[in-house]
């Protein structure tokens, strides 16, 4: 009788402290160099990146980044498109596992190693 009620108090608390570890992806992210600043929202049961913000000449305002992001266990998979010229490919998203703060993106490619990008979340 003892294993039982220690196991359910064991799962319990494990099932709490899993749900305490989801990282909301929603909000304001900056790249590494600081020099583009994303929005991700939330569309119904998907989300989305815009560049809100890029001091880099050849980037637009207001383009859309990610699209058809769905959650998938602790991760969200999707589509990243190119600001520059708007080459698309499949990313996966989690949160880094040291800080929550940072986001992990990991672009497919074909021929080569898959490229991992961080976003960090904007503190204001």
């Amino acid at each position: 009788m003892t294993k039982i009620t220690g196991a359910m108090l064991f799962f319990l608390l494990w099932m709490t402290r899993a749900n305490a570890q989801e990282t909301m992806i929603t909000g304001n992210w900056y790249s590494k160099d600081g020099s583009r600043q994303y929005h991700i929202r939330q569309k119904d049961n998907e989300w989305e990146a815009l560049l809100i913000r890029s001091d880099r000449k050849k980037d637009t305002a207001g383009k859309i980044i990610l699209t058809r992001l769905q959650k998938r266990k602790n991760r969200y998979k999707g589509v990243i498109y190119s600001v520059t010229d708007g080459a698309h490919t499949s990313v996966t998203i989690r949160a880094s596992r040291k800080n929550k703060d940072v986001l992990i993106l990991k672009l497919k490619r074909m021929l080569v190693l898959d490229v991992t990008i961080r976003w960090y979340r904007d503190p204001a």
